[in-house]
């Protein structure tokens, strides 16, 4: 409970500086943008708001008196504060930065960041983090090509703006045209994706973004139906395509069930450790393909108890490798 309070407070801060680095630019937003730019409700803004007002910062609203356009009086503007990151802030960003330099669109910005943060570390371990530290292993996805359409996907997803996407999927031989309503980039297992809507249809689609041949903005605006929960949705997938969830226990043998205890591979995981060595995996998740691919990839090590539908599915394809390998 307190770990989530912490985040909770990390946020609100965040946020509330987001707002004032807003205010301090003579900008004189709607509540209503701010709530969508940092998204979050209004009456949060109203909160962080009052926040900065005790905090000394004197707001004024519109002719009437309303926070509806709330903006910073000018001396609020003369007397900003120097903001100045600590060395293990510093040391935290460095290190993001490398373990995201391979797959970035942002590569050179990333570079000319790292570099700026090392100039304004003072201890050695935050400027020197490159000698600790190397990425490592392969089959990540190189994004620098993709740069333009993730920004232009950035941009929608903020204005909630309606795209027209040229798309190709690996089994089509040539990219669809169609609308697409960008919800929220996710970026799992060293891919990145978009979660979204085709209108009319109710249900999500997961877009890859480097299968995206074009993407244009239109002047159409959506509107995130209430009732769709994206971070629970999030939760229930075991990867990027979210499907009904399932109660899924697999068991490990002993040779690798400490491997298998080492990571959270989902976070409704639970263990049961068996009185022969092995355990017991149990979560609930959709996504049938990714959950298979996961647990063949564990060979003779992972056997599916639950549910038999997954069971019998992996059962087939393992029938099916051998026969290609007696062949």
């Amino acid at each position: 409970m307190a770990e989530r309070g912490s985040k909770r407070r990390d946020r609100q801060v965040v946020r509330i500086l987001g707002i004032l680095g807003v205010l301090l630019k003579d900008e004189q937003p709607a509540i209503r943008d701010l709530a969508s730019r940092f998204g979050t409700r209004r009456e949060t803004i109203y909160r962080d708001l009052r926040a900065l007002e005790d905090a000394g910062y004197p707001i004024s609203g519109d002719e009437s008196g309303r926070l509806s356009h709330p903006r910073l009086l000018p001396e609020a503007r003369r007397n900003a504060p120097h903001l100045r990151l600590s060395d293990e802030e510093i040391t935290a960003l460095l290190w993001a930065s490398r373990q995201a330099a391979e797959q970035s669109p942002f590569r050179e910005a990333l570079g000319a960041a790292a570099a700026k943060l090392r100039a304004m570390a003072r201890q050695e371990g935050a400027a020197g983090i490159e000698a600790v530290m190397t990425e490592g292993g392969w089959g990540m996805k190189d994004y620098g090509p993709h740069r333009e359409t993730i920004l232009r996907l950035v941009e929608a997803i903020l204005r909630h703006s309606r795209c027209e996407v040229e798309y190709q999927s690996p089994a089509a031989a040539a990219a669809k045209a169609y609308p697409y309503d960008p919800y929220r980039l996710v970026s799992v297992a060293g891919g990145l994706y978009c979660l979204g809507q085709v209108p009319p249809h109710a249900n999500l689609t997961t877009l890859a973004v480097e299968r995206i041949r074009a993407l244009r903005i239109t002047d159409s605006k959506f509107e995130i139906d209430p009732a769709l929960d994206l971070d629970r949705c999030r939760r229930e997938s075991f990867g990027v395509i979210w499907e009904k969830p399932m109660n899924v226990i697999i068991r490990f043998s002993p040779d690798q069930a400490s491997y298998v205890r080492e990571r959270i591979w989902h976070p409704t995981q639970r263990i049961r450790e068996l009185p022969d060595g092995r355990i017991k995996l149990s979560f609930r998740a959709g996504g049938m393909f990714e959950i298979a691919r996961w647990v063949l990839g564990w060979g003779d090590a992972a056997e599916v108890l639950r549910p038999r539908h997954l069971r019998e599915s992996i059962a087939k394809v393992l029938h099916s490798t051998v026969r290609s390998y007696e062949r």
